[in-house]
């Protein structure tokens, strides 16, 4: 029983679906450090409005995710250089529409007297969701 418990965790882990999404799981965690740690840097230390911290932080972030999915998540070749400015243009276009997500849900937040913090972690769960999406159906396409 044992062994084939043993054998059932080694066919998982060679799935290269589960692979994947163990890759994006671990490089959106690099992702949202990155987007909450310039955030945190510039807000609070530096003293930057907060609506501002946020736009950097996520533009910091959105760069970030590019170059990590493109390399370790999604394995992405271009074979032109016509198709990399059409993922490229695709992966940045997706994540511009959530990034306006994201910065109109904090000024909207943080308008309503929602702790700055909180504001960003209560919206990112949603671009979380949506960047996923994006990636999976829209830009990473095999």
């Amino acid at each position: 029983m044992i062994k084939r418990l043993i054998d059932y965790i080694k066919e998982i882990m060679h799935n290269e679906q589960f692979q994947k999404i163990f890759r994006y799981v671990f490089i959106g965690g690099l992702t949202t450090f990155v987007s909450f740690g310039v955030f945190w840097l510039l807000a609070y230390p530096v003293n930057m409005n907060p609506n501002i911290a946020n736009i950097i932080s996520v533009i910091c972030a959105v760069i970030f995710a590019y170059v990590t999915n493109k390399i370790f998540v999604f394995r992405s070749k271009c074979r032109t250089t016509k198709d990399l400015v059409i993922e490229a243009f695709s992966f940045f276009s997706s994540r511009g529409i959530t990034m306006v997500i994201e910065i109109g849900g904090v000024f909207i937040l943080t308008s309503l007297r929602i702790e700055a913090m909180i504001s960003k972690i209560i919206i990112s769960v949603l671009v979380l969701i949506l960047n996923y999406l994006f990636s999976q159906f829209l830009v990473f396409r095999t």
